[in-house]
């Protein structure tokens, strides 16, 4: 890697990361490595829309910039690119692989711009850093980051901060409904995997029936998800809720248990250690890239278990845990 030469004693830093929540919830603790190495570093987050409010409330990221390659216009980009000349940025990070982040980029005079080896495309970075495959995804996290500082970093598990707005909002839906904090499950029975894994809304409305009659069970969702879920999944001590990422975030800190499959607010419920059961794909490969790091009080079931009915050990023992 070449030398950095920085603006100012920590730089200014663009760091991508407009992907899915989850991945996003795992480059936090690569910021946390490069605050401690230059700890008046400027970092500007870029993120899509579903992670902003996750982001912001990080004392780690001083600005957040929202884009979405799939659906922001030229006029979007060229907006954005003009706004990073201006600010003169040091270094770019590219956790979030792809052309497009790497054009804006280049585009916005960056001087060092690090990211993996695309495959087949040209691309707009001048250092290259090699990746590591079939390891959690931390590890992965760990292994760029260590590039780019040119020191091995082995990373910790990521903190969520608390979101003022989202609890606000959670308190106030806790004494309208009469649920009481530690005292509800809150279930994410899809994702955005869900049609492909077949995770199965039928197979969670029988868990769901089950649950709710020991304890009020809350359903939480992406909005493009809500239409089936609710259909699916209703009846007496059944709730759905929906909000913000902060919102979701902060519902499930004060949730007592948390069931779902292995997706966003799995990793949610993990980083505020929640007492969960977490249904992961049968591959090998997913479950070593995406298992919780907080084991107390977890328990992953492989997906052909959960459909073929076996799970009624599991709930039994997740409603011991509290």
């Amino acid at each position: 890697m070449k030398q950095m030469r920085l603006t100012g004693p920590g730089g200014k830093w663009l760091v991508f990361s407009n992907g899915v929540l989850g991945h996003t919830l795992y480059v936090l603790p690569a910021l946390k490595a490069l605050k401690d190495r230059y700890p008046q570093a400027y970092i500007n987050m870029v993120v899509d829309s579903a992670s902003a409010e996750l982001v912001a409330a990080s004392p780690l990221v001083d600005e957040v910039t929202v884009f979405n390659r799939k659906k922001d216009s030229l006029v979007r980009q060229w907006q954005i690119v003009k706004g990073w000349r201006k600010e003169k940025y040091d270094v770019s990070i590219h956790f979030r692989s792809g052309v497009r982040n790497e054009q804006l980029a280049f585009l916005a005079s960056v001087k060092n711009r690090f990211g993996h080896k695309l495959k087949g495309s040209l691309q707009f970075v001048n250092n290259i850093c090699f990746d590591v495959n079939d390891v959690h995804v931390l590890k992965k996290r760990s292994c760029m980051i260590s590039q780019v500082l040119g020191e091995d970093v082995d990373l910790k598990a990521p903190e969520i901060h608390h979101d003022d707005i989202g609890a606000d909002q959670v308190e106030k839906l806790l004494k309208d409904t009469g649920l009481s904090k530690g005292k509800y499950l809150v279930l994410h029975p899809a994702g955005k995997t869900f049609g492909g894994m077949n995770w199965s809304l039928e197979r969670w409305a029988c868990v769901a029936a089950d649950v709710a009659k020991l304890i009020p069970v809350v359903v939480v969702c992406a909005p493009f998800e809500r239409d089936a879920v609710s259909k699916a999944i209703n009846g007496k001590n059944i709730f759905h809720f929906s909000g913000t990422v902060g919102f979701l975030s902060e519902l499930i800190r004060r949730s007592g248990y948390f069931l779902g499959n292995d997706s966003a607010p799995a990793h949610i419920a993990d980083a505020w250690r929640r007492p969960r059961v977490v249904v992961y794909p049968d591959a090998e490969k997913e479950c070593i890239k995406w298992a919780p790091l907080h084991t107390k009080n977890c328990r992953v079931v492989p997906k052909k278990k959960f459909l073929d009915n076996c799970f009624d050990e599991h709930l039994d023992w997740l409603l011991t845990q509290n």
